[in-house]
């Protein structure tokens, strides 16, 4: 008896986590998209974009994401919770393999870099995506281009100082 309802608890258990694997495939035959959902979106082949569009809203992503070019070069990973929701780092790559943009949902931060790979900015995020907090520029050669803070709202406030490329003080702006 005792074995019987460990059996039906487990049963029930994979039942209320079913995972729905998915994936895209170039005409190349190349993984461009993997990942899973929450469960299966039933997208037909013939379906149309606002059709694939409310069925994909009846499901959420899980776990974690990858996207590829059609040349095979990875290009973003996503990381999502259970529930769907955005966690952990978020990284994206320029077609020539740079990395471009890690967003660290857990941590609040965000760093963009230039197409030569050196940071172009980095600070806070909030949860819609906006910059709050302290935030720091870069030209592309390296040297602080600005510095200034945004309100939880994502507005500038406080001074802000601008920095040549040559790493001079340019001026200021007070928000």
């Amino acid at each position: 008896m005792k074995n019987l309802f460990l059996s039906i608890a487990l049963l029930l258990s994979a039942t209320a986590f079913a995972q729905y694997n998915y994936s895209e495939t170039a005409a190349n035959g190349n993984i461009t998209v993997q990942g899973q959902y929450t469960s299966d979106p039933s997208i037909n082949a013939n379906d149309s974009k606002q059709t694939i569009a409310t069925k994909l809203a009846g499901v959420q992503k899980i776990g974690l994401w990858k996207y590829w070019s059609e040349s095979g070069i990875l290009i973003a990973e996503e990381h999502y919770t259970t529930s769907g929701i955005r966690t952990g780092i978020w990284k994206t790559w320029t077609n020539t393999g740079v990395l471009s943009t890690e967003i660290n949902f857990s941590a609040g931060t965000a760093v963009y870099y230039h197409a030569n790979g050196q940071k172009a900015e980095e600070g806070g995020i909030n949860s819609e995506m906006q910059h709050i907090g302290l935030w720091k520029g870069w030209h592309e050669n390296g040297t602080l281009n600005y510095e200034g803070s945004f309100d939880n709202s994502g507005n500038k406030t406080g001074t802000w100082k601008f920095y040549d490329s040559m790493g001079n003080s340019i001026g200021t702006e007070n928000y």
